[in-house]
C-alpha cells in the first residue's frame, strides 16, 4: 500500500520546493550519479529529484533523503514497463505520439519559466514586494489573555468577586471554566481581534491589562477576561517569506508575459465541437 500511496503521489503534478531542499538539489544534480540500472537503462539522481519536485506541496516538507528509496523504486518500476512498451511497439502508436506532444508543451513551459522569467525575479524585486506588503497591512494588536467560561452570568459575576478578593484566576479557570478543564488555567495565549467571537473580542481588547472584565455574554456563554500582556503582531522576516514572494511574482510575470505573446501570434478559439464560432452581432444603438 505504501509504494502505491507514493505512486499515486508522483502523478499528481507538481508541487512546490521545499527551502531547506533547495541548496540540495543544485549539487546533487551536478553530480547526477547513477543510483539505479534497468537492463541497460540508467537511472540518475537527477530524476528522482525531479520525482521528488513533482510531488504535491503538502507531502514536498518530508525530507528527500527519507523517501528516497521509494522514489527510486518508483522510477525502476516505471522504467520496466516502458522497456515493455517499447518492446510491444507502443513508441509507434499514435496515441503515443499525441501524449508525447503534451508532454513537450509541458515541458518547454516549464523550462522557459524557469530559464527566462525566474531569474528576472531579482532579490531587490522581492525586497520591494515585501517592503510595500508591509506597508500596506501595518501590524495588528495582538493580546495574550486567560478566560473563564461559565453557563450563567450570576455564576461569572461569583467568580469575579472571588478574584477581587485574592483568588487566583487561573485555578478558578482550572476549577470552574467548561474549557480549561486541562489544567491550562484558561490560557488563550497571543491573538488577534478578528480570531474571536465580537463579543469576547471587543471586551477584550477594551480591557485593562491585568484587571478581569466582564461578565460578556457570547454563542458560548458568559465569560471572564483577565488581559495578560499587548503587543503588536510581528510581521514574518523577508528572509522566511522570499520562497512564496518569488513564486507569486513568478507566476504574476507569467501570466503578463503569456499576454504579450499572445499579441505576436494568431489564437483562435473553436466550439467544443471543433466548428467555427459565430460572430457576435452588437445590437443597434437605441435612437
Amino acid at each position: 500500500m505504501q509504494r502505491l500511496a507514493y505512486s499515486c503521489l508522483l502523478a499528481l503534478g507538481l508541487a512546490l520546493v521545499p527551502p531547506a531542499f533547495a541548496e540540495e538539489a543544485s549539487p546533487a544534480v551536478a553530480a547526477d550519479p547513477v543510483v539505479a540500472r534497468v537492463g541497460g537503462a540508467e537511472i540518475h539522481r537527477s530524476e528522482v529529484v525531479e520525482a521528488y519536485r513533482a510531488l504535491p506541496e503538502q507531502f514536498a516538507q518530508i525530507p528527500m533523503e527519507t523517501i528516497f528509496g521509494e522514489l527510486v523504486q518508483q522510477l525502476v518500476d516505471r522504467k520496466v514497463l516502458a522497456l515493455a512498451a517499447a518492446d510491444a511497439g507502443l513508441e509507434k502508436d499514435p496515441d503515443f505520439a499525441r501524449r508525447l506532444a503534451q508532454v513537450k508543451d509541458q515541458v518547454l513551459e516549464e523550462v522557459y519559466v524557469d530559464k527566462v522569467i525566474d531569474p528576472e525575479v531579482t532579490d531587490a524585486m522581492m525586497k520591494a514586494r515585501y517592503d510595500k506588503i508591509l506597508a500596506d497591512n501595518p501590524p495588528e494588536e495582538e493580546i495574550r489573555a486567560r478566560h473563564i467560561l461559565v453557563d450563567s452570568e450570576d455564576e461569572a459575576k461569583a467568580l469575579k468577586a472571588e478574584v477581587e478578593k485574592g483568588a487566583d484566576f487561573a485555578a478558578l479557570a482550572n476549577e470552574h471554566s467548561k474549557d480549561a478543564r486541562d489544567g491550562s488555567g484558561g490560557d488563550l495565549g497571543w491573538f488577534t481581534r478578528e480570531r474571536m467571537v465580537p463579543e469576547f473580542a471587543e471586551a477584550a481588547f477594551a480591557a485593562e491589562e491585568g484587571k478581569v472584565a466582564g461578565p460578556v455574554k457570547s454563542q458560548f456563554g458568559w465569560h471572564l477576561i483577565l488581559v495578560e500582556g499587548r503587543r503588536k503582531q510581528e510581521p514574518p522576516p523577508f528572509e522566511d517569506v522570499k520562497p512564496q514572494l518569488r513564486q507569486l511574482m513568478v507566476q504574476e510575470r507569467t501570466a503578463d508575459r503569456i499576454e504579450k505573446l499572445k499579441s505576436g501570434v494568431t489564437v483562435e478559439i473553436l466550439n467544443p465541437d471543433g466548428s467555427t464560432p459565430r460572430p457576435t452581432i452588437a445590437p443597434a444603438p437605441a435612437e
